[in-house]
Formats: C-alpha cells, structure tokens, sequence
C-alpha cells in the first residue's frame, strides 16, 4: 500500500470518528441534562462551552500544525475527543458539564482544523477532488452515531454505558491511525515560522462570508425543517422526524457522489448548481402544502447543500497551505459561528414574524451566495 493510500485511509477514518463522535453527542443531549437538572437555558449554555472551546482551538490549531503536522495532529484530537466523549457519561452537575463540553469543543475544534488541512493536503497531491468523498464519511458517521446511540437506547442500554462505549470505540481508532502517521511533520507543518505567522488575506474572509452563510442555511434547514413540517404543515413528530433523516441522508448520498461530479463539472459549475439547487427546493417547500412535496423539496436540498462547504473548504485548504493553515482555520472559524448562530435567528425572527418569513431568508442568502462564488472560489 502506497504512503498516499494509507495517509488517505487512516484520514478517512479520522473523518469517521469525528463524526460518530458528534452523532453520538447530539444524541445524549438530554442525558446530560437529566443527571446534572439542567433546563433548556443550562443545555444551551453547555453547548455554548462547546463551541467556545471549539473556537478557542481552531485558531491555536496552526501552530501545531506547525509543530507536528496535520495528520499526526488530527489522530490526537481524535484520542482527546474520544475521551471527552466517555467524560461526558460522568457529568452529573453543571459544572463539571461546562467543563467537559468545553474540551470536547476544543478536542473537535483541532480535530476539524487538522484534517481538513491534510485532507486539502491530499487533494493537492493526487491531482483530483476528494474532500467530498471524506465529508461523506463524516456524515455517515454522524448518522451512525445517532441511530446507535437510538437503538441502544431503546434496548434499555443506559446512556452513560453507551457514552463509555463510543469513547472507547472512538479511542481505538485513534490508536489505529496514530500507529499509522510518521512522525516527521507532513507538508502543512514544513512552512516556516514567518508563513505560519501571517494573517489570512481577504481571499479568506471572502471564503469566511460564504462558509458563514452556507453554515448557517444548513444548521437553519436542519434544526427547523422538522419544526416547520409540524407546526406549518400539522404532521406528526416523528413524521417531522423523518424530513430531517431525509435532508441528512441526501447530503450523505450527495457527498459520496460529490468528486467525480466534481470532476466532469468543475468546482464553479458545482457551486452554481448546488447553490441554485437549494435556492429553488427551499421556494418550492415554502410554497408547498403537500407533505411530499416538501420531502422531495429537502431531498432535493439537501443533494445541493452537500458539496458546496467541501468546495468551500478545499479553496481555505490551498489558501492555508501558503499560511501554515491559518487561512483554513478562519474559514472553519466563521462557518462554525454560522452553524452556531443560524439556528438561533432563525428562531428569534420566527417569534417577531413566521418561520417561513424566517425560511425566505435563508433562501435569499443562499440565492445571493451563488453569485458571490466566483469571486470567492476563483
């Protein structure tokens, strides 16, 4: 096996693990909440420590890229998160929650920062797209995390057990990646002091603005379409449910498809369509009566959405390969507040007026990304 194949395999699997990590968090939210008494204010204010320590560790991720590399860098975090994950099954009081969700956020924040930088690295020497396909195996390992933590669950296994279990799961694969990785630092580290010092230029916050945006009409369709299918539309909550699973399934089947259409279009043409693609399924589900239509409508969405933060991010990654990844870790940065914050306004400008004046929104954001990719992608 070739020094390309095994760094590509074990890269994979640090985009696995991420993600059955972050399924599996999701997943226990209520636990949490149960053992430590916390209402929903004390369950935000728990993720909001997540994302502090999430972003507090994407911009001090350079810097040890620097030292040791990414993909050295990336099998850590994956141990470090791994191990924040079987803590979190010991939170039984609000401190201790904030705590542990706080080096969790920050165990994910490196982790995401270093393996989109080897994975932008990667791309770069085989010569073809493959971010999409890695995006991919993030996404199925959020599915598999959450429907895990789901049938367990409902087979009387106690949250704590399955926390534990997924830690450990979560650790193993760290072990078998790290084993893996040399020890010498990979390209992304071998930029001098004075490259990994500068400051991202404005192709990155160009690059920022669209992640940002792009970030939070993904975090905005995903936490309120099944809201949106129950309220506006009078469905039952598990068929609310299901609109969700099929707007995560589609970006997973997108994604998975995404280099080789990436390859016969191109990455300018596949912007244009996705972003076209989200903009016209989200009017036609705002427009709807029809539960099934809106199902085809978030099928349709989220086939679009699925590879245009991949786009996003190979761009940062070739920007940071100049900047010891700097460039990357300010896009990922303003992605993440967008994901973070989008739920949330939605949520505010639905209670000031509907939440499809709110979905409109969204759809003109996106609409006006689509024109804004040339100059940020080019």
């Amino acid at each position: 096996m070739t020094g390309y194949s095994t760094a590509r395999i074990t890269l994979g699997a640090c985009f696995l693990a991420g993600g059955f990590g972050i399924g599996t968090w999701g997943a226990n939210l209520p636990a949490p909440g149960r053992r430590a008494a916390l209402d929903e204010s004390g369950i935000g204010i728990v993720l909001l420590c997540f994302a502090a320590g999430a972003i507090l560790a994407m911009n001090r991720t350079p810097q040890m890229i620097a030292r040791i590399g990414a993909a050295r860098l990336a099998t850590l975090a994956v141990g470090l998160f791994g191990m924040g994950i079987a803590l979190v099954a010991t939170a039984a009081q609000f401190g201790v929650a904030m705590v542990i969700a706080g080096l969790c956020g920050a165990a994910f924040g490196a982790l995401d920062v270093s393996m989109n930088s080897h994975a932008a690295d990667l791309e770069a020497r085989a010569k073809r797209p493959i971010m999409s396909t890695l995006h991919a195996m993030f996404s199925g390992g959020t599915l598999a995390g959450a429907m895990a933590y789901a049938a367990l669950a409902r087979g009387g296994m106690g949250s704590s057990s399955i926390l534990l279990g997924a830690g450990c799961i979560i650790l193993a694969i760290a072990a078998a990646t790290f084993l893996r990785t040399s020890p010498a630092p990979d390209h992304n580290a071998t930029i001098d002091h004075r490259s990994a010092a500068a400051k991202p230029g404005l192709s990155a916050l160009r690059l920022g603005l669209l992640a940002f945006v792009i970030f939070l009409a993904e975090g905005a369709i995903m936490d309120w379409s099944a809201v949106y299918l129950v309220r506006v539309l009078g469905t039952t909550e598990s068929t609310g449910a299901a609109g969700y699973g099929v707007f995560a399934a589609a970006m997973l089947t997108g994604r998975l498809a995404g280099d080789r259409v990436n390859q016969v279009l191109g990455p300018l043409r596949l912007f244009a369509l996705g972003t076209a693609l989200v903009t016209v399924s989200l009017a036609g589900l705002l427009l709807s009566d029809s539960v099934l239509a809106v199902f085809v409508a978030l099928i349709l969405c989220g086939l679009g959405m699925s590879n245009i933060i991949p786009l996003i991010f190979s761009t940062a990654g070739r920007l940071g390969a100049a900047d010891g990844g700097r460039s990357l870790s300010r896009v990922l940065t303003m992605g993440y507040a967008g994901i973070l914050l989008g739920p949330a306004m939605i949520g505010f400008v639905a209670e000031a007026s509907s939440l499809q004046f709110s979905l409109m929104l969204v759809l003109t954001s996106v609409a006006a990304m689509m024109f804004f990719g040339k100059a940020a992608l080019g």
